[in-house]
């Protein structure tokens, strides 16, 4: 008989046990490092679609078009309203505080990752900075972008464009000084021929809402709603960017610089609120801020329509045929417009070589550039080929 040997069980100390690993799956390896955390993937999709929108608004108006006066107004709209119940900036509050919350976010996430380094961890703090990243961007694409490339204010309005003459830019020039003469025994001037406006700010925004909503009327390619322009309370200090007004897309507000001159606020004022009911280039956001002043029934806000559009022309006139220049200044401009132009210009000398209007001139030139508005910033002078237009129309 064989006898086996029994053999003793040889036991493994717990700490060498080997569990087998289960494994990770592909679809969990990704959503553990990013790519499919829900609110990402959410955020993610909405750029996209976005994106998309963007795209097909660049390469078609007739989409352009439809987009801005229907579903990218309803986002316009919600923003102005939301943003509205402020009576201040909340996008200048927020830029403004920027610095503080990326120095608490980088404390914060700095200390958790001390704690614990896994990349897990990582994406944590990631995910939110990075959401937000393209929720600025989707809105852009979804909401303001499109307003680029829609059909342009001429064709809205039924003007003719074309190369605009010197002598055209004269015989407009005389028009558009005309109706301020007219307007000269209605409007106050201090000591130094700046104009003065009869009433406070709020009461203006009131005035111009009332414009709106005359000019809308007339038109379909605006929509109707009544918002609040938010005063800028830095406005001194960036008076040295040579900005009279901003519109700020992410949170659907028109902000306006209150410390330049009297005459500059009613236009500047409908100027951003273009901007904010979906007219995106500067000349065309001018126009119809000169078109929307005209039209209303309160002589200061006709008259900063009307001098602001005769600041423009001069300009280009001057550029155009000095000779004819030196003409309309001699024998057509009204006195009350040269003592309003000497008045801006000695308010103006402190602001006008500084290094922040510079960078902000850069920035802008840059911007608009992106958005097909190769002139940069010259473009806002642009608007006078627009009123010349628009007078041939209407005389």
């Amino acid at each position: 008989m064989l006898f086996m040997k029994k053999e003793k069980p040889v036991s493994v100390p717990e700490e060498e046990q080997t569990v087998p690993k289960q494994k990770t799956s592909f679809a969990e390896k990704l959503r553990v490092r990013g790519f499919f955390a829900p609110y990402v993937l959410i955020t993610e999709g909405i750029f996209v679609f976005s994106l998309l929108v963007y795209l097909l608004s660049r390469a078609f108006p007739d989409f352009a078009e439809f987009w801005v006066r229907y579903p990218s107004q309803a986002v316009r709209f919600v923003l102005a309203k939301l943003t509205g119940v402020l009576h201040f900036s909340f996008a200048e509050w927020f830029i403004l505080s920027l610095p503080l919350w990326v120095a608490l976010y980088l404390y914060v996430s700095s200390v958790s990752m001390k704690k614990d380094d896994s990349i897990a961890n990582y994406y944590r703090w990631m995910h939110p900075l990075l959401c937000g990243l393209l929720a600025m961007a989707s809105l852009f694409c979804f909401a303001f972008g499109p307003c680029y490339f829609r059909h342009s204010l001429a064709k809205n309005l039924g003007l003719r464009e074309k190369e605009v003459s010197p002598e055209e830019l004269y015989d407009t020039s005389v028009l558009v000084s005309r109706e301020i003469r007219s307007l000269e025994s209605e409007i106050s001037f201090a000591y130094g021929g700046a104009s003065v406006m009869p009433y406070d700010y709020d009461t203006l925004i009131g005035k111009i809402n009332s414009a709106y909503e005359t000019f809308d009327e007339q038109y379909d390619f605006l929509k109707h709603f009544r918002s609040y322009a938010k005063p800028l309370a830095s406005s001194g200090l960036f008076t040295y960017t040579h900005i009279s007004g901003v519109y700020t897309f992410m949170t659907g507000e028109a902000n306006i610089n209150l410390n330049y001159p009297d005459f500059v606020r009613p236009f500047t004022v409908a100027h951003e609120m273009a901007h904010q009911r979906g007219i995106a280039k500067e000349e065309e956001a001018n126009l119809v801020a000169f078109l929307v002043c005209i039209g209303s029934d309160d002589a200061y806000v006709r008259y900063s329509g009307y001098f602001s559009m005769l600041d423009y022309l001069t300009d280009a006139l001057y550029t155009a045929d000095q000779s004819l220049y030196k003409k309309f200044y001699s024998s057509e401009m009204p006195g009350t417009s040269k003592g309003e132009f000497s008045a801006y210009s000695a308010f103006f000398e402190p602001y006008r070589d500084s290094a922040a209007s510079a960078v902000a001139t850069a920035i802008n030139d840059t911007y608009l550039g992106t958005q097909g508005e190769k002139a940069g910033t010259a473009s806002y002078g642009l608007v006078v080929d627009l009123a010349v237009a628009y007078y041939e129309k209407n005389k």
